[in-house]
């Protein structure tokens, strides 16, 4: 039987862009082990070299993905809103954080367990695939979006 936070978890997954058109099994998948978090305002919700222990998706709220600059201290690398992933390196056993990640506003997310989703991937190479490439595709645009930044600081001669 479907709870009502799997129905809730299961209708903002369809609402939101990156997850819009996945299998509805998946999705099921995904809400199975879903759980609601919240984080007041500039709650610090993890440091440079932390590991990850979820993938989240902001239901209300925003987050900042800081990166510590020599000699400029912390520097916003992104700003996230509702719709929004971020937690991507979870996926990744071995991987620990490269920024820190802080809620500026009171935040609501929803988060997925970085040891269940890995072990739901292990069991469903579809689902891995469907979960890789959303990942690639939200890190692109972070790219993308860094490189515009890094334009604007390098014509402004911040560096």
């Amino acid at each position: 039987m479907t709870s009502k936070l799997e129905l809730k978890v299961i209708t903002l997954l369809r609402s939101v862009e990156l997850t819009r058109e996945m299998d509805s099994n998946h999705l099921k998948t995904l809400a199975s082990f879903a759980k609601e978090v919240e984080f007041e305002a500039n709650t610090l919700i993890y440091r440079r070299g932390d590991k990850g222990q979820a993938v989240y998706l902001i239901e209300e709220g925003e987050v900042v993905i800081e990166m510590d600059i020599p000699g400029h201290g912390l520097m916003v690398m992104n700003t996230l809103g509702p719709g929004d992933f971020f937690g991507w390196s979870s996926l990744f056993t071995s991987e620990r954080k490269m920024a820190w990640t802080r809620a500026t506003k009171n935040t609501r997310a929803i988060a997925f367990d970085a040891e269940q989703l890995q072990a739901a991937c292990k069991l469903d190479h579809e689902l891995e695939y469907a979960i890789v490439r959303r990942a690639a595709q939200s890190t692109a645009n972070r790219i993308k979006a860094n490189r515009k930044q890094l334009a604007d600081l390098i014509s402004t001669n911040i560096f």
